[in-house]
């Protein structure tokens, strides 16, 4: 039941967060929350769109990889997302920390989905390809950008 610390520190991850984007009130919501071992050790970001109104914030760090499904209430220009992200990875690094550090504790290996919101279909589908890759031993790389 060492897992089950693991889900609790991804359900504190599960909030919406407010952001005002060319003069228009933009809420983000975390609805899921996927953990991957990996090999690396080093920290990285990728962000990529899975619809106009949904993407996936993967932060790594320590040997893992924490991905953020985020729905947005509505539509975000391209120009605001470097400051969108900026935003989201000092306020929610703390909380991935968190979780990476009691990952490393139980030592945990594998990947696993921690959080399931109610994500739409289309982020579900996303997430969960990403987890099959993990799964098969395949690194999702080719889905992301180098940040």
């Amino acid at each position: 039941m060492k897992l089950m610390k693991l889900y609790s520190l991804a359900q504190e991850l599960a909030r919406d967060l407010v952001f005002e984007v060319d003069d228009e009130v933009v809420t983000l919501s975390i609805k899921g929350v996927l953990i991957a071992n990996v090999l690396s050790k080093s920290y990285n970001f990728s962000f990529f769109e899975v619809s106009e109104d949904e993407f996936i914030l993967a932060l790594q760090a320590s040997g893992y990889v924490i991905y953020l499904g985020i729905e947005s209430d509505a539509e975000l220009s391209e120009d605001a997302y470097p400051s969108i992200v900026q935003i989201l990875i000092s306020e929610l690094m703390p909380h991935v920390n968190a979780l990476i550090r009691e990952a490393e504790k139980i030592k945990y290996r594998g990947s696993d989905v921690l959080l399931d919101d109610n994500m739409s279909p289309t982020l579900k589908e996303a997430m969960y390809d990403i987890l099959i890759k993990h799964r098969k031993g395949k690194m999702p790389y080719e889905q992301f950008e180098v940040a």
